[in-house]
């Protein structure tokens, strides 16, 4: 995971007890979070197209693999 560095704003011991300074520090958090999820869309949606192919090349060949399977049992 590439991680993403930014530098939070500091906020002083009695900011935090106002509503306002932890709203704000609240929205820079959630702020930095969805960066970093976003960061990890393209890298899941890599993995879920290798996942796709695998799939779609693997059953059809299980599923043909398993007809001369079933053909020998039938008889």
């Amino acid at each position: 995971m590439r991680a993403i560095k930014t530098k939070l704003s500091p906020v002083a011991e009695g900011e935090l007890t106002r509503t306002g300074a932890v709203v704000q520090r609240l929205r820079v958090v959630a702020a930095h979070r969805a960066e970093e999820i976003l960061a990890e869309v393209p890298a899941t949606l890599r993995r879920l197209r290798t996942f796709l192919l695998v799939l779609s090349v693997s059953v059809p060949l299980f599923i043909v693999g398993l007809v001369p399977v079933l053909w020998h049992f039938a008889h």
